[in-house]
């Protein structure tokens, strides 16, 4: 948005300096907008926020209401690709004006293809991201991972709070530089990590062409020239099918571990995003997030450790060590490979500290990303 909304808010005063500080982070580590962020965490009413940016944007502003009674005929006959790729939601047509509601009513991008995909003229309007993530999932069946943040909004206006809670806090393990597990106390609000859009955890998958010479040098210098998320996952997810027999990802989502990236005999696992084991039931991973610390040897047989040994292709006895992931210093992921059970003692350290490197990237785009918004 040519608007930064940071700079807007401080100079309203509708945020401190270090409430838009933890907004950042957790923009970053959700993968999300910064105003969802800021609505998340309870520092600013996403209505407020709406009605500010329509103000300051001259737009109209919509809400709820408006979002609720959008004609049938409208959504039907609208195509879903538009708004799936631009995050709006087409709001009414009267005439050859259609009025179309948008979190960032200054992306000229969207208005244009939209405008010109469907022959209309485009009258664009604000509304809160959250609220156009609910429209987008009760129209469209699309969901953005917003039903988290939407959930928050929706709390916070039935009790009519207007400051956010201090945060409580629990005591979970970070890595030293050497691998070490420390004990940090960290707020409880880190639940999950990075909401991915599902279209890009899909991308082609490559190994790189010299991949005889991906060393951990180089896994190094990639981590720290690593733009997004996903730039990490596929550093991580290249060294693991090169060093190792199998490699995955796991991203963890509220009570579930998702598949993220996955790996076996150095090709790409197809449909690996499609795994989700809950983490109420009995499984390596849960092992992992619940104790904080890695696993090493063979599974025991439960309905989701099976659904993994599948999804990788591996036979019952193999061997496998899971690690955690930290970021923020909350357990937010794990990392699993699989090798001879010899092989996977001695390496323990070179992962663990590998895991740190990916841990310290992650967060290097936290602060190139506070840079840039603020």
């Amino acid at each position: 948005m040519a608007l930064k909304l940071g700079e807007l808010l401080l100079k309203e005063k509708m945020v401190t300096p270090g409430q838009l500080e933890e907004a950042l982070r957790n923009q970053m580590v959700y993968g999300i907008k910064l105003g969802s962020s800021l609505v998340e965490m309870g520092y600013v009413d996403e209505e407020a926020l709406a009605r500010l940016l329509s103000r300051k944007l001259g737009v109209p502003c919509v809400g709820r209401k408006e979002l609720a009674e959008i004609p049938k005929d409208l959504i039907r006959n609208f195509p879903r690709d538009l708004v799936k790729s631009h995050h709006v939601i087409p709001l009414k047509l009267e005439g050859n004006r259609l009025s179309l509601a948008m979190t960032d009513p200054t992306d000229f991008n969207a208005i244009d293809e939209v405008g010109f995909v469907t022959g209309h003229v485009v009258l664009p309007h604000i509304a809160p991201d959250v609220q156009i993530s609910w429209a987008l999932a009760k129209y469209f069946r699309l969901s953005s991972g917003q039903t988290r943040y939407q959930m928050v909004a929706d709390q916070r206006r039935r009790t009519g709070a207007s400051e956010p809670a201090k945060p409580a806090t629990i005591t979970m393990p970070g890595y030293s530089e050497t691998g070490e597990l420390l004990n940090v106390t960290i707020p409880v609000e880190f639940e999950g990590f990075a909401q991915l859009n599902d279209d890009v955890l899909d991308d082609v998958f490559q190994m790189p062409e010299d991949s005889s010479r991906y060393t951990v040098d180089r896994l190094s210098m990639d981590f720290a020239g690593a733009r997004t998320r996903d730039d990490v996952a596929n550093v991580f997810i290249n060294y693991l099918g090169q060093e190792f027999t199998a490699g995955a990802l796991f991203i963890v989502r509220g009570n579930r571990a998702v598949g993220w990236r996955g790996v076996t005999g150095g090709e790409r696992v197809k449909g690996f995003v499609d795994l989700s084991l809950l983490l109420s039931k009995p499984s390596v991973v849960r092992d992992v997030v619940e104790n904080r610390t890695y696993c090493l040897g063979s599974l025991v047989m439960t309905p989701e450790n099976r659904q993994l040994l599948k999804a990788l292709n591996l036979p019952p006895e193999t061997s496998l060590l899971v690690l955690p992931v930290v970021m923020l210093n909350k357990v937010v992921a794990a990392v699993l490979v699989t090798s001879e059970m010899d092989a996977l003692g001695r390496r323990l350290t070179e992962l663990q500290k590998l895991v740190r490197k990916a841990s310290l990237a992650f967060e290097m785009l936290i602060i190139k990303n506070k840079i840039l918004m603020t």
